[in-house]
């Protein structure tokens, strides 16, 4: 794979430091606008999520614009001189995936240009971290991409967005056979399968003896705590489809958050994911265990910083005590001819109304959304599952007969500039008019 080189970083120290004015560190009572970004790429853009053989009638799918488009420049796509070699890229192998060699860098830039165009704070980069990162916890080439785009971004002075990971927990690990599954204090491998991925990640940053940082702090989103700048931390699902993790317990954070200040110097700030069901079902970290026996892991009981659930977009605004998600919608097409496609959509929403624009409205008319620390957007990219919010070919999303389920909007960056005309609105915890009551 041909990388950009990493350039122009700084000593990042193993250190922390008082967060005033630390880049990359946003302070306590800010409200802060994220999304998801999935390190991968799109899964087949083709098959999957364009309405082809396998995917549904009427999806969408990523598009750029051409050079002598006004809109060329959210992506840097107007100047050669914005790119590496003064040469614009080849949008025609757009979106590129991990395997693309250089243009998955270069695909990595503009994507970042159009998060930070589209009033994001910061970024939660999917960390599958099998794909991401070696068995020796060294940055594998997917993340080297995204280093490499990041640092080529920083060295224009652009001040690319921060990111912070999220971990797609049950299937994160190398070895996953030698793994216990256990998490609690009772495990002869303690919480190897959260602290393996964390460390890989946070090493990048703050480097270990022997182990140099690889971006400066300020490309690691924080978030001031007491003082101290705390790194983002995010794990979907302790268990998905019979993987990942059988036992955990309150223990599993704090540990890890032991683990973090002594290798790191600092305390993770950390989020979870729970079931949009419910702790009734198994899945999320707070409820029923594949082991048997129940979790008590939420913000409400200390044990994290703050709950989410994924799924967002598929049963509205999912509001929890420090923070909100929502999406455009969520469904999943036909991935295998024998699979039929499975709608996962919220049936109080009108035939004729744009989902993410539901999902803005109830928050932000909403005063007590405001209490809220962290409103994240589900997802950026996450095409092959219809909830992306990239530049997009305008169509309606229609099921194989014809019935309307949700339309995209006139234009390819509708949901984009929805982003950021209502970014400013959530941070300054503001109605806008035409959210307002009659």
């Amino acid at each position: 794979m041909l990388l950009i080189p990493l350039l122009g970083l700084i000593d990042c120290g193993l250190t922390s430091s008082p967060a005033v004015g630390q880049e990359g560190v946003f302070g306590p009572d800010e409200r802060l606008l994220s999304v998801y970004f999935f390190s991968r790429g799109p899964w087949d853009d083709v098959a999957v999520t364009s309405g082809g053989e396998l995917g549904m009638s009427g999806t969408w799918k990523a598009i750029f614009p051409p050079k002598d488009d006004p809109r060329a420049s959210i992506f840097g796509l107007d100047d050669p001189a914005k790119w590496p070699g003064d040469a614009l890229p080849d949008t025609g192998e757009w979106p590129a995936i991990y395997k693309d060699g250089e243009q998955f860098s270069l695909w990595l830039m503009a994507e970042w240009r159009a998060m930070q165009w589209s009033g994001f704070d910061f970024v939660f980069v999917d960390d599958w971290h099998s794909l991401n990162f070696t068995p020796d916890l060294a940055a594998a080439p997917c993340f080297e991409a995204f280093m490499g785009a990041w640092a080529e971004l920083d060295r224009r002075g652009e001040r690319p967005l921060p990111m912070a990971m999220f971990l797609e927990t049950p299937f994160a690990w190398h070895d996953l056979d030698k793994k216990d599954r256990d998490a609690t204090q009772a495990s002869a491998d303690g919480i190897c399968e959260l602290w393996e991925p964390t460390r890989a990640f946070l090493r990048q940053f703050y480097g270990e003896p022997g182990y140099e940082p690889r971006l400066p702090l300020r490309a690691l989103a924080r978030v001031e705590v007491n003082g101290e700048a705390r790194p983002i931390v995010q794990f979907w699902f302790p268990t998905w489809v019979d993987a990942g993790l059988t036992k955990w317990d309150a223990w599993t954070f704090a540990e890890l958050r032991r683990l973090c200040r002594e290798t790191f110097g600092v305390e993770p700030f950390i989020g979870v994911n729970q079931h949009v069901h419910g702790p009734g079902f198994v899945g999320g970290w707070n409820g029923e265990q594949p082991a048997g026996g129940r979790a008590d892991i939420s913000s409400q009981a200390g044990v994290v910083d703050y709950d989410v659930a994924w799924w967002g977009g598929m049963a509205g605004p999912q509001v929890y005590p420090n923070a909100i998600v929502i999406g455009p919608g969520h469904w999943c097409p036909r991935q295998t001819g024998d699979k039929p496609a499975t709608l996962h959509y919220s049936p109080e929403y009108g035939a004729d109304e744009y989902r993410y624009v539901q999902c803005w409205r109830k928050v932000l008319s909403d005063p007590a959304s405001f209490q809220r620390r962290i409103l994240i957007v589900e997802s950026w990219n996450n095409n092959d599952e219809a909830c992306a919010i990239m530049y997009s070919e305008p169509k309606d999303f229609l099921t194989a007969d014809g019935t309307l389920i949700d339309r995209w909007g006139p234009t390819p960056e509708f949901y984009m500039a929805l982003t950021r005309e209502l970014a400013p609105y959530w941070k300054s915890g503001r109605c806008p008019p035409r959210f307002a009551a009659p």
